[in-house]
């Protein structure tokens, strides 16, 4: 391609402003022919597909009649045309319905695909909910026009006088892409066909957002809009051998011209070295295609396309079905009158006979009956089918109008499952769709330092709805399944509450998760565990009670054994370990009489009269019986020395 030289620097492409300021008349409309002859090359490659995806659009509205079936010799001028199944509006309405449901119902747009990216996925949503005010109002119809043609496209631009985003809704008829490439990250160029107003061109001009290019307005109507191309495209621009990406908007008068040319880079999107010149575009055009093309082209198929034999069909029996039922109920004929002349018109209608004359014929030879037909059961049967077939294409099949009686709800499940697994699969291509424009338009706030501080667009966010949930049948299966898992101890009682929330498109779901409360014991557990606490403590009373008395008696027998003359060593020893095991007996007891005082200070519990005490039962009296009285007395000390 051989374009105009212009001259700039790479690493500074915010001071470019409108490039094409920088060049002249005659080289902005030579640069302005080669693009157009490009983008006709696109727009021809395309052409064929296009074509039949206006046909869909046309048959969805209502812009060209159906077939009129054949014999139709009775219809007046004033009747209507043939009825419609309307196989692929039905299909579009409800898919439209559960998809926008499904993608715009969550309370946030985005959510943090990894940890680190909850700050970019907040603004995110607040950009799309807020700022913007056409993103989510466009999104109803873009998925309504990608269920019938198969394609629609997003487009984002960045104002940098204003320093605002824009996005708009674009149909497969105003976006030019040509039909060879398999992505539109890969595409050479992707061309967006629009028009504006003259005031709306003078405004730009008045701003210095376009060049002067001095349009030229249509004498008859001077507010009729002028048609432009907005095309991101790779073109060398400073002649050095390597293309640059543009976005270059081109005036499509008699006399075509270039009024914009600005940069699709900004510095931190350029690698500019001695080695390397290395560009990483802005992407501004965002498909969303429906099911995708069993070749492997970039065009998708559409409800349009997959239904298009079932329904031309359906529509073709269904007509003949009405007319043949409008025959049947409608009889007329022509019969021979007594005037004379022939009429100067004969309406050949139901229910109506004309005269004509006659010469006295018999009756029976001047009476003519339009011939009668009948519905027959086995069309209407086909009709059946054939509606069968297209609800299976679509996705759409309702398999529960006939169902029998008996069926059990495992049959349901399954025939509900099989129902929605087209439009689930969609529903899935479109949550990917938006991930991927979401990411997208994270890099570009980034790329032009629109993000607030702090905010990275490194980390992953993707779409807050759940790509698995095409239908609130499987919204409100998951939400059971999760009711239940909170019945299971195991579980972690905080995440599946919080998916739970989720689930249930409720906002801020992080804010409503609290500590889950602390199990608490009833009054007859709490009695039990006290009783049990009591005896376990009794028992250590008792052991400790026998070691006392194995260790008095110890020292007794040493006192026996040395006839008067004690060894003063072994005795004090002997005499401390006592000492120390009435000690522990004697704090065992206190603490089995105080909990027992705390726990009949409880409601509910028995008062501590009605229960024996343990330090009652394991007194030091009774241990002293078998060792002969306490021996941690200074007096029992200093009588051995």
């Amino acid at each position: 391609m051989s374009t105009p030289t212009a001259r700039f620097d790479v690493a500074k492409p915010e001071s470019f402003r409108n490039l094409a300021e920088k060049m002249d008349a005659a080289d902005r409309r030579a640069l302005a022919d080669e693009l157009i002859m490009l983008i006709g090359i696109d727009e021809r490659s395309m052409s064929d597909w296009l074509a039949e995806a206006r046909g869909y659009l046309d048959s969805v509205t209502g812009s060209v009649p159906d077939a009129i079936p054949q014999n139709r010799e009775q219809n007046g001028s004033g009747d209507d045309g043939p009825p419609s199944t309307e196989m692929t509006l039905s299909a579009v309405i409800q898919f439209s319905a559960r998809a926008t449901d499904s993608l715009l119902g969550e309370p946030d747009l985005a959510k943090a695909s990894e940890p680190g990216g909850e700050a970019l996925a907040e603004w995110v949503s607040s950009q799309l909910r807020t700022e913007d005010p056409t993103w989510t109002l466009d999104t109803d119809p873009l998925v309504v026009h990608m269920s019938v043609t198969g394609l629609a496209w997003r487009k984002r631009s960045f104002d940098p006088e204003d320093r605002i985003f824009h996005t708009y809704f674009r149909t497969c008829e105003d976006v030019i892409i040509n039909a060879n490439t398999r992505s539109a990250e890969r595409a050479p160029r992707i061309t967006d066909q629009f028009e504006k107003y003259p005031y709306e061109i003078d405004r730009s001009i008045e701003r210095g957002h376009w060049v002067d290019y001095k349009p030229k307005y249509d004498d008859t109507d001077p507010q009729a809009p002028k048609r432009f191309y907005e095309c991101d495209c790779w073109i060398d621009l400073d002649d050095d051998g390597i293309d640059e990406p543009w976005t270059v908007v081109v005036s499509r008068d008699d006399i075509p011209d270039v009024v914009r040319i600005s940069p699709l880079w900004t510095k931190s999107t350029v690698v500019d070295t001695d080695e390397a010149l290395i560009f990483n575009p802005v992407r501004r055009f965002y498909p969303y295609r429906f099911l995708p093309d069993p070749k492997g082209g970039f065009f998708p198929m559409g409800f349009g396309k997959l239904l298009a034999r079932c329904e031309s069909s359906a529509n073709r029996l269904l007509a003949s079905i009405v007319d043949t039922a409008k025959s049947e109920s409608e009889n007329g004929g022509v019969v021979g009158g007594s005037q004379f002349g022939l009429p100067d018109k004969i309406e050949l209608k139901g229910n109506r006979l004309v005269s004509i004359p006659t010469d006295g014929m018999q009756l029976d030879k001047m009476f003519s009956a339009f011939p009668t037909k009948s519905v027959s059961s086995g069309s209407v049967a086909v009709l059946e089918k054939i509606m069968t077939l297209g609800d299976r294409l679509a996705g759409t099949l309702n398999l529960l109008e006939n169902a029998p009686a008996s069926m059990t709800a495992t049959m349901a499940k399954g025939i509900i499952d099989s129902g929605t697994q087209v439009q689930s699969a969609v529903h899935r291509r479109m949550v990917a769709s938006m991930t991927q424009e979401f990411r997208t338009f994270a890099r570009m706030a980034d790329a032009y330092g629109m993000l607030p501080e702090g905010v990275t667009a490194k980390f992953g966010i993707a779409v807050t709805a759940d790509p698995q949930l095409a239908t609130e049948t499987h919204r409100a299966a998951l939400a059971n399944v999760y009711m239940e898992l909170m019945k299971d101890p195991l579980t972690k009682w905080d995440e599946v509450r919080l998916r739970l929330y989720r689930v249930l498109r409720l906002p801020d779901p992080e804010k409503l998760l609290g500590q889950p409360p602390q199990p608490q014991a009833t009054p007859k557990e709490k009695l039990d565990g006290a009783v049990a606490l009591m005896k376990q403590k009794t028992e250590n009373i008792k052991v400790t009670g026998a070691v006392a008395v194995q260790l008095t008696q110890a020292l007794k027998n040493l006192v026996d054994a040395s006839g008067g003359m004690l060894n003063n060593q072994a005795a004090l020893l002997t005499m401390a370990q006592l000492e120390q095991a009435v000690q522990q007996m004697m704090q065992d007891a206190g603490n089995a009489g105080s909990s027992m005082d705390g726990m009949a200070q409880q409601p509910g519990n028995a008062s501590p009269d009605s229960l024996p005490s343990p330090a009652q039962g394991a007194s030091t009296g009774d241990i002293s019986d078998g060792g002969g009285g306490a021996p941690s007395s200074p007096g029992a000390g200093s009588g051995l020395q």
